[in-house]
Parts: C-alpha cells; structure tokens; sequence
C-alpha cells in the first residue's frame, strides 16, 4: 500500500454508471491534470451489468492515472468502498459519489485540516457556509434529518451529515477503520465515522456545496427500515466490543 509520490487517491465507488461516469471521470482528469501533487482516480465497480467497466477502461492511459477495480456481485457501496480503500495508493484516500453532486474544487477546503493533521475530514451540507444548489425533494430531506439525529441520539456521537458523499481518510486510518467495517448498506458511512471515533481519530467538518442528483437510486422507504435496522446494528457491535 504504501507509495510516498501519491498524495491523493480519488475513490469512486460505481454500480450502472455508464451513462454519467465518462463526464465525471473527463472533469476529474482536467481538474488533477494541473496540480503541484501527484493524484489517481480508483474506480470502484460494484457489480455493474452495464457498460461500467467499458466505459472507465478507455480513460486508463491519460494525464492522471485512471484505475479500475471491481468484482462481479453486485455487493453495496459501503463494500466497494472498502475494498478501494485497501487498494488506494495515495496518502490521504477522497471517495466521491460517481455524480460528483459535491464539486472536487472543495477538496480544496480539505487540504488546510488536512495539513494540520486531521486523520478524517468529512463535507457537511448543514452547518454554516454550506451550499445547497439543488435540494432533494422535501420528504427526503426530512428524513436525512431524521436519520441524523438518530444517529447521534443512538450512537452518542455528534456529526452535523453523515451522509454527505464527499469524505477523506490519512491512509494511517485505513487498516484500524475499514478492518472492522461490517455494514455495506445505506449507513455504512456512520459505521465508519462511528469506529473512527471509537478508534480515536480526530474527525473535521467542512462545509461544502452539494447539488441534488434527481437519478439517484436511493429507496426511500426501503432505506428507512434497513438504516434503523443498522443503526441498531452499530450499537449492538460495539456493545460487544467488535469495534475495540
């Protein structure tokens, strides 16, 4: 894993993404193509049965490293980030929705934290600074609220949006954090955050600017029961000491 010439692995887990992945992988590449540190782009593919993998092989080659991993089954996003993470070269590890609804330019806003030390600095639309360009539908964003509070009221940990798409991780947190990742579904990311605190690593918000995908494929009342379900589940875990 280790490489001391990478100082940033963009991870993008990817599951039926043909149609938007050749857009976001042409912004990423102009985007990195001039930076003063070395970047590489770690495509994730959960399982695609669509022209997925088709599409991120022929961007393989160009001005900033394009890689592609996957499997057959199509396993969860939570999975596929767990398995990018353990293939990521960089020292800090960004992963990113495959529809980039929060734009790279904030990894910019990052990078200051990130010099500091922080171990994990993770994007919030819900605090001051933070801009909303498209909001999802009412109802859904309601219940990202709700689903916030329960997550904090549960698990006794106070983070302001656990579901923001836009997280960065120290390579040092990898191995203590993604090792004893065991959820994959919708609340994988408070997993992590969760075991992150548990393992004692300092976690930084950043407000950023966030912008709705109408095509995402989010279940609303599906995710409802499975996340309660999960929340519970993350309890439970570190009741048993899983998570030490």
């Amino acid at each position: 894993m280790e490489n001391d010439t990478i100082y940033l692995t963009l991870l993008i887990p990817a599951y039926n993404e043909e149609k938007r992945i050749a857009g976001t992988l042409e912004g990423m590449i102009d985007y990195f193509k001039d930076k003063d540190f070395q970047a590489e782009i770690l495509v994730v593919d959960d399982g695609s049965t669509d022209g997925t993998r088709r599409v991120v092989e022929s961007y393989q080659g160009k001005e900033v490293p394009v890689r592609l991993s996957g499997y057959e089954q199509n396993q969860g996003k939570g999975f596929a980030i767990k398995t990018g993470m353990f293939q990521a070269r960089g020292t800090y590890v960004l992963f990113a929705d495959a529809d980039m609804s929060t734009p790279i330019g904030m990894f910019e806003r990052f990078e200051p934290l990130l010099a500091e030390g922080a171990d994990v600095v993770i994007g919030t639309r819900k605090t001051g600074h933070a801009y909303v360009g498209k909001h999802q539908p009412l109802l859904r964003e309601s219940m990202g609220k709700v689903f916030t509070w329960l997550s904090n009221r549960i698990l006794g940990i106070r983070v302001s949006d656990f579901t923001c798409g836009f997280k960065c991780f120290h390579r040092r947190t990898i191995e203590p954090v993604f090792g004893s990742q065991r959820i994959y579904g919708w609340s994988y990311d408070t997993e992590i955050l969760f075991i992150a605190g548990v393992k004692g690593f300092s976690i930084r918000e950043v407000p950023v600017h966030w912008f709705n995908d109408e095509a995402t494929r989010v279940k609303l009342w599906k995710n409802v029961f499975s996340c309660l379900s999960e929340l519970f589940e993350i309890w439970n875990n570190n009741r048993k000491g899983l998570y030490v």
